[in-house]
């Protein structure tokens, strides 16, 4: 049985992202936008299903999400309440 998928509101996640003045996101950020929790956005970085880049080289630094990746991937999700 497939995982239900929730259907976030583009029109708001839109809104969202063009607050963001940076071409990154933290974790967090993204967090909030889709309202799942932090731990959520770090297995999707963990399983590759949402790039992201570390700002330290060895790992150890701080997890940021590029606007495009998070918009391919929920354009990959096919979630996006889109009509």
């Amino acid at each position: 049985m497939a995982a239900s998928c929730k259907v976030w509101e583009e029109e708001s996640i839109t809104k969202q992202m063009a607050k963001v003045v940076s071409k990154n996101l933290t974790i967090y950020q993204v967090a909030k936008m889709l309202q799942v929790s932090h731990i959520t956005v770090r297995r999707w970085i963990k399983e590759a299903k949402l790039i992201a880049w570390n700002t330290n080289l060895e790992g150890r630094g701080r997890w940021r999400v590029p606007k495009e990746s998070l918009e391919e991937f929920l354009q990959s999700r096919n979630c996006m309440n889109i009509d």
